[in-house]
């Protein structure tokens, strides 16, 4: 269950790293790679509340989420390094 929430988190995070999309865009390419929309959502929600995304305007706008580049960076071989 770990294993494949942190492929989809990888994923996602990895879709953000070339700029900010919008929650629809970003489920897309999720449910492209055999994602369900409730999986998307629960990934999403847990990614926000860890702070490893956020959203660059207010609850409940359409604004488009990005990566929180306090908590997520990429090395220079496009790995992801989280900072707990």
């Amino acid at each position: 269950m770990l294993d494949e929430k942190m492929k989809y988190a990888q994923l996602l995070l990895t879709e953000l790293k070339d700029g900010p999309l919008s929650w629809t865009e970003l489920e897309k390419k999720m449910i492209g790679h055999s994602g369900t929309h409730w999986k998307y959502v629960s990934l999403m929600k847990w990614l926000v509340k860890k702070g490893y995304i956020i959203k660059e305007g207010s609850s409940g706008s359409r604004a488009p989420y990005q990566l929180n580049p306090d908590r997520v960076e990429f090395d220079k071989y496009g790995n992801i390094r989280i900072k707990f």
